[in-house]
């Protein structure tokens, strides 16, 4: 069995497993998302694409989203936990990786707008109708025309409510399920109506 409190703490699943114990309701997993997971949320993307992830962890999305051929510069990736950070910015060192909330994306530098997508890792579920607000908000300001916002959940259903998304002119559609993931994903894609 490994010791996972002797791991370095920015390194991959041990890292990812220390940081749950830690604080399991910010990183909202057991485990960091799995390949098939990552390439669903991935898919569609590439060198033109503009991309902002919100929870970049681990880097198992981030390392999607460059293999999907989008150029690390055009990529900014949001990650508050420390340890996280150091590991996302020394694997994607020409990547913008920023120590910020995603409940305040508006305050991102000017670079991170009129993006095609936002490809979110946050554990929504964990989180309150306000901050899902404050996410959309934010997110839509970023994107531009036919911009989009994908978000993976555990549970069968957009984990933004229909009220929320109505507030906003939003629509989300059901894309897919990572059976393969432990736990199994659900990915949804939120867009303008």
């Amino acid at each position: 069995m490994t010791d996972i409190t002797n791991q370095p703490k920015g390194s991959g699943t041990a890292s990812f497993i220390w940081q749950f114990l830690r604080n399991p309701k910010s990183v909202g997993a057991i485990a960091p998302s799995g390949k098939v997971l990552a390439g669903r949320m991935a898919a569609g993307l590439g060198a033109a694409s503009r991309v902002l992830e919100l929870g970049g962890g681990t880097g198992t999305l981030t390392q999607a989203i460059v293999a999907a051929g989008v150029p690390q510069p055009n990529l900014t990736v949001i990650e508050m936990n420390p340890d996280f950070i150091r590991s996302l910015t020394a694997r994607f060192p020409n990547a913008h990786v920023v120590d910020h909330s995603a409940f305040e994306i508006d305050t991102l530098p000017a670079d991170a707008s009129n993006l095609d997508a936002v490809i979110s890792g946050l554990p929504l579920v964990n989180m309150s109708p306000d901050n899902h607000r404050a996410i959309m908000r934010g997110s839509f300001n970023r994107l531009g025309d036919g911009g989009f916002y994908r978000q993976f959940t555990y549970k069968p259903k957009c984990p933004i409510s229909q009220t929320v998304l109505n507030e906003f002119g939003l629509t989300a559609r059901y894309e897919g399920m990572a059976l393969r993931n432990a736990p199994p994903a659900f990915v949804y894609r939120i867009e303008r109506a």
